[in-house]
């Protein structure tokens, strides 16, 4: 048994947070995991549906302002996702879909960063055309978080 598994299993938190009937104990921790995820798949989906040609109209470069709820999610939900590890350690690693899962997430993070680097930063206030790479950028972006959300969903019946 490795320190950091032995650790989870003793610690005081992690009991509470495994055995507590309390709605502040692990029901909480999923409620900041999903409202964080909610914010950064939800407005990375935004900006990738924008990149895929819905509402065509509207220039590209306002959407950069939902990076920020972006990273605020993703924290939100890295830290969240970090305690609910640590609550089933064990359980969670040895899932067959938790490494997709975590591949996937990577994924779409390097994608997003991309995508505000080579997309955003260049894009002129009042341009409404893509280009190509920006679209499939996007096309990969919207399918690492489906991909990510429905591995994490389907980690309980794995």
């Amino acid at each position: 048994m490795t320190f950091v598994q032995q650790w989870t299993e003793t610690s005081a938190f992690f009991i509470w947070l495994r055995e507590s009937p309390s709605v502040w104990a692990y029901p909480t921790v999923m409620f900041l995991h999903t409202v964080g995820l909610a914010f950064t798949a939800g407005a990375s989906v935004v900006i990738d549906l924008r990149l895929l040609g819905v509402a065509r109209q509207l220039p590209v470069a306002p959407f950069a302002r939902f990076f920020r709820s972006i990273w605020i999610g993703f924290w939100l939900t890295a830290i969240s996702g970090l305690v609910m590890l640590g609550s089933d350690l064990d359980a969670k690693v040895t899932n067959r879909l938790f490494a997709p899962k975590m591949i996937l997430v990577a994924c779409a993070v390097v994608l997003m960063i991309v995508m505000r680097r080579r997309v955003f930063a260049a894009a002129a206030p009042d341009q409404t055309s893509v280009s190509a790479s920006a679209r499939v950028l996007a096309a990969a972006s919207l399918a690492c978080w489906i991909g990510a959300i429905t591995a994490g969903r389907f980690m309980a019946y794995f």
